[in-house]
């Protein structure tokens, strides 16, 4: 076979092949896009932001939601989770009302474990300033609002302190040998405004709370 002859039919050849090619990969002709890949890039994960702190509504509906109190009283729940604030405020008003009643009556030996030293000797010397023959007579006709005034808690020592304000109608009188009232109204309460401190160390295993101070 002769050279040309044999040029011609490689040639053919490779004609053939360079068409068979385009039609099964397609050409590119400079405006097609980039190659479509069944791929996707993987996109940067969206940095996770930490769950809101959900609002304790046992807190807020007695304190400000961004007051001082308000946080205080939600680290104190973080170390006892016993701690609710409603109870605490409906245990402390029946405390009010039966300390007032017994050192009304003078039973104040009942109320040392729930008094710290000061206030005990400060309720004692009181009732031993009374004249003996006398009834002093404290009777609460009714708590008319009891409010969180302030908050204190030592994240170290888990001291706690929670001031309330009870603002309550009362009757104190007091009443001679016979029975006749020689002092206050018997029969027309009045209004009287207080403050009164409780304190207990958190997460402790005495769940009782101590009356520190009263103004």
């Amino acid at each position: 076979m002769s050279p040309v002859l044999q040029l011609l039919i490689l040639a053919g050849i490779a004609l053939f092949l360079i068409f068979k090619l385009r039609g099964l990969l397609g050409t590119r002709d400079g405006f097609e896009g980039p190659a479509k890949s069944n791929y996707t890039i993987d996109q940067p994960s969206r940095e996770v932001q930490p769950e809101e702190e959900k609002v304790d509504q046992d807190i807020i509906d007695f304190v400000s939601p961004d007051s001082v109190e308000a946080k205080s009283l939600a680290a104190m729940k973080k170390i006892d989770q016993q701690f609710v604030v409603r109870d605490f405020l409906e245990g402390a008003t029946k405390a009010y009302e039966w300390i007032l009643s017994s050192f009304g009556k003078g039973q104040i030996e009942d109320l040392k474990p729930f008094l710290s030293a000061e206030v005990f000797e400060s309720f004692k010397s009181g009732v031993e300033q009374r004249d003996p023959v006398h009834n002093f007579i404290v009777e609460i006709e009714r708590v008319k609002a009891k409010i969180i005034a302030d908050v204190k808690f030592d994240e170290q020592s888990h001291s706690a302190e929670i001031t309330v304000e009870f603002v309550s109608d009362l009757y104190s009188y007091v009443e001679d040998e016979s029975g006749e009232v020689i002092d206050g109204d018997k029969n027309n309460s009045v209004s009287q405004t207080e403050e009164w401190t409780f304190s207990r160390v958190m997460g402790s295993k005495d769940p009782n709370w101590k009356l520190v101070a009263t103004s």
